[in-house]
C-alpha cells in the first residue's frame, strides 16, 4: 500500500512539474507600442483614410491544450480597435508577433503574418528608413503552410517599435502610410 501511495505521488509531481508557462518577456512587449485610446489615422496614395482607434489591449494565459489533464499555459497579448490590428502571443515554440491590420477595400487579400521573434527572423528583416522613422521592412509572407503558394495583394509591412504600423505596400505601388498617431489628445508621431 505505501508503495502505490509513493508511486501516486511521483506520478502526480511528475505531471504537476512538467506544465509550464510561457510568458512574453519584456523584450516581446517592446513590439507592442498602443495603448488604449490612441488613435492612428492612414491615408493611402489614392487619397483614402482609414482611422482606427485603439479600444482594448489586453493579456491572458490560456490553456496550450485544452484537452490535457494539466496542460502548460501560453500568453497571449491583443491589440483591438474597430478591427484587430495585432497579437503577440508565446509558446513552446517561442514568441511571435502576428501582424491584423486590414486597410483599404476588402477585396486585398492578405496573406496570414507571422514573425517569430528570434535573432534569425529579426536578422533577416530588413531595417530601412521609412517616411524618415526607423522601422523593419517585413515582408508579408503566409505563415500557414496550405495557403503558402497563393498570390496575395500585400507585399510588406513597415513596422516601428515606437510607433507600431507606419506603412503598408501593396503591389502596383498602392501604400497606405500613418499619418497621425494621436496618444491623450497629442500628436505623438
Amino acid at each position: 500500500m505505501k508503495n502505490r501511495v509513493i508511486f501516486f505521488i511521483l506520478i502526480l509531481s511528475a505531471m504537476i512539474f512538467s506544465c509550464k508557462r510561457y510568458k512574453l518577456s519584456e523584450t516581446d512587449l517592446e513590439w507592442q507600442p498602443y495603448k488604449k485610446g490612441d488613435r492612428l489615422i492612414f491615408e493611402s496614395n489614392k487619397g483614402e483614410i482609414d482611422t482606427i482607434i485603439i479600444e482594448s489591449v489586453e493579456s491572458y494565459f490560456n490553456a496550450d491544450d485544452h484537452l490535457s489533464l494539466l496542460p502548460s499555459t501560453v500568453q497571449t497579448l491583443f491589440v483591438m480597435g474597430n478591427i484587430e490590428l495585432l497579437k503577440l502571443s508565446s509558446d513552446k515554440y517561442g514568441s511571435k508577433v502576428e501582424f491584423k491590420l486590414r486597410l483599404g477595400k476588402n477585396d486585398l487579400k492578405y496573406p496570414g503574418i507571422i514573425l517569430y521573434l528570434n535573432e534569425e527572423n529579426l536578422e533577416a528583416s530588413e531595417e530601412v528608413e521609412f517616411n524618415t522613422k526607423r522601422c523593419y521592412k517585413i515582408k508579408a509572407i503566409e505563415s500557414r503552410g496550405n495557403m503558402k503558394n497563393r498570390s496575395f495583394d500585400l507585399n510588406y509591412i513597415y513596422w516601428s517599435m515606437r510607433y507600431g504600423y507606419l506603412g503598408l505596400e501593396f503591389k502596383d505601388n498602392y501604400v497606405w502610410n500613418l499619418k497621425s498617431f494621436t496618444r491623450n489628445g497629442k500628436e505623438i508621431y
